[in-house]
């Protein structure tokens, strides 16, 4: 047992900067025992152990559910409902959270000052991660959200991804503006690859080019925590630890389609329709009283915005988009362009000129996609390339025109040239749907060439049989038909057969 006065000495070595191994030796004393003396307070008082109360063990939990604005009553909820439940009394579990949820608060205001920002201007933003998600039908897959919360009323959005790629941290903060509204003034994200590449000589952020294009367009100004100062967008933090803690915890999941259902009902409910300890309002009431006449209106959505970047193409005029490649004009071959990525089409531009569109293909393929007017002035050059090229095209339109062309190339093979020029054409004039009809029904006839596809193309349609029009003034079929015994006297020549 050491007293007051081994303290002091310890303390009394350690001013005059002799290390813990020293101070160990001089008073005969083991480090670890200088090292707890040096640091504990001077005065200590002992007294008699008391057993620790049940509620003791989810300190740690009851600290983090603090942090993320979940209410006492929820807190001894999910206490009973923990593996190890706990089993003390309502009013003992209450006490106990009181207790050090104030000690936490206490210490949190020491290490850092909280700010609340104007109505409008800060929205936090970061990322939460699942391994293992609770699905019902496919266990063990990992999933990502997206969290998004205005600092003034807390009002917040969250929805799940499988990838945290930049596009899709794009779509969903669109989605989350067109949720709220409008744009926060200002949007603080962590140290993301997909917002920030790094840091300069003086520490400022280096924004990734199409995140900053992007805020840009939607017209917020972004701003990166220090390095390792995470409760700088502290409330996002908490939103990311209440997601995993309040919403996930003890609920199970059908399949993603079940998961957006059981989000959407726990944001309109729980996260932003119930009172929020923050402030002590509903999200949702001051957001609507206060906060959204403040936010700028979004000038797109998340399906129409495209994406920024910068594209070179090689000498073969492709450029790789998203694991595929598209076909742009030979004139800009090896030209910066500008493509916009939108989320179901693709455009490349010169400065303001738009010089492809392409439908954009969700999937990988291996095949490019290609325009054959893209390559026309080529053509006059290499005739051979405009077949070549015509021919892809056309296999890749229809099923029923990729089988007769092979057919047809098989049958003629270094003289289907003019056959393939001429399909082309027809396909022009005639449409797609047209050119695969005509060719399936050549193939069931053996017929082989463009001639007896033209031909199929050229045949009359059926009539489309019209209903009967009535004219405004007309007499009325009963007025002209003839009682059937007056026709025959008539056709015999009877009397009455001047009538």
């Amino acid at each position: 047992m050491y007293d007051e006065m081994d303290r002091s000495a310890v303390r009394a070595l350690k001013k005059r900067k002799l290390k813990y191994q020293q101070i160990a030796e001089a008073l005969g004393m083991d480090r670890r025992t200088v090292k707890s003396l040096a640091e504990g307070p001077i005065e200590r008082k002992y007294q008699r152990a008391r057993p620790p109360a049940k509620a003791d063990r989810f300190r740690e939990a009851i600290v983090s559910w603090a942090d993320e604005d979940v209410p006492v009553q929820r807190m001894f909820e999910m206490a009973t409902e923990d593996e190890n439940p706990y089993d003390g009394s309502r009013s003992a579990f209450f006490a106990r959270a009181r207790l050090f949820i104030t000690e936490h608060v206490k210490d949190k205001a020491e290490r850092f000052v909280r700010f609340e920002g104007l109505p409008g201007e800060y929205c936090q933003v970061d990322w939460g991660e699942v391994r293992n998600f609770p699905f019902l039908r496919s266990p063990g897959e990992t999933r990502y959200f997206l969290a998004m919360r205005l600092k003034f009323s807390r009002k917040s959005y969250v929805e799940f991804t499988r990838d945290m790629k930049i596009e899709t941290l794009i779509r969903c903060m669109l989605r989350g503006f067109e949720s709220f509204g409008g744009v926060s003034w200002v949007c603080v994200f962590d140290n993301m690859k997909t917002v920030t590449i790094g840091r300069d000589a003086a520490g400022n952020p280096i924004w990734n080019p199409t995140f900053f294009r992007f805020s840009q367009d939607v017209d917020f100004h972004p701003e990166a925590c220090a390095p390792a100062s995470g409760n700088q967008k502290g409330s996002v933090e908490n939103l990311v630890g209440w997601v995993k803690s309040n919403f996930l915890k003890g609920r199970k999941f059908v399949d993603d389609n079940d998961l957006v259902a059981q989000n959407a009902a726990w944001l309109a409910d729980k996260a932003n329709g119930s009172v929020s300890q923050a402030h002590g309002q509903v999200p949702d009431e001051v957001f609507l009283a206060e906060e959204k006449r403040k936010l700028t209106r979004l000038s797109t959505s998340s399906a129409d915005y495209g994406l920024f970047s910068t594209v070179l193409s090689g000498p073969e005029s492709l450029i790789h988009i998203d694991s595929n490649r598209y076909s742009i004009p030979v004139g800009y071959a090896e030209t910066p362009l500008t493509a916009r990525l939108r989320r179901d089409v693709v455009d490349f531009y010169s400065d303001d000129k738009l010089v492809a569109h392409w439908i954009r293909h969700k999937g990988k393929r291996a095949r490019p996609f290609i325009n054959p007017e893209h390559f026309e002035s080529l053509f006059e050059l290499k005739p051979r390339a405009r077949v070549m090229v015509y021919r892809d095209y056309l296999i890749e339109q229809d099923a029923s025109v990729a089988a007769y062309i092979a057919e047809l190339c098989r049958r003629y093979r270094g003289a289907f040239g003019p056959h393939i020029l001429a399909l082309y054409e027809h396909c022009n004039e005639y449409g797609t749907e047209e050119l695969g009809i005509a060719c399936a029904l050549a193939s069931e006839h053996g017929a082989y060439g463009a001639e007896y596809v033209h031909a199929l193309l050229r045949r009359p349609r059926p009539c489309t049989a019209h209903g009967l029009v009535v004219v405004a003034g007309a007499p009325s079929q009963e007025d002209l038909d003839r009682p059937l015994d007056e026709y025959e006297r008539y056709v015999e020549g009877g009397p009455g057969d001047g009538n």
